[in-house]
Formats: C-alpha cells, structure tokens, sequence
C-alpha cells in the first residue's frame, strides 16, 4: 500500500534581522515579539508589538540565519 504525501506545515514567524534608522546598528529580532524592542546602543524602539506580527521602526535587511 502507497502511503499518501501529508503536507508538512511551516511555521508563519521568523527571525529577522533588523538594522536601525538612527545608528545604523543590526539586531535580530522575532517577527511576532509581545514587548517593545529597543536598539542596544541608542535605545530607540526598533519593533513595537501589534496583535500579531510587529510592527518594524528600522529597516529589514533580510532573515537571520
């Protein structure tokens, strides 16, 4: 008997990693995070929490790894 093909779910959130808009400096931040996130050296909020995916104050530059 052949088995059937089940799809195998991928998860919606990510990683990302975020470089902020004042100093330049990146951080990896999650997709979904629940608290504000400020920049580690300027303490700037990079990603601020909505319901689901946050909302990004710098700019993405591309998924961490």
């Amino acid at each position: 008997m052949r088995r059937a093909r089940i799809p195998v779910p991928e998860p919606g959130s990510s990683f990302d990693r975020v470089k902020c808009g004042e100093c330049a400096e990146e951080q990896v931040v999650y997709s979904h995070a629940t608290t504000e996130v400020a920049c580690n050296s300027c303490g700037n909020p990079i990603s601020k929490p909505t319901g689901s995916r946050s909302r990004l104050s710098g700019t993405p530059s591309g998924a961490a790894e």
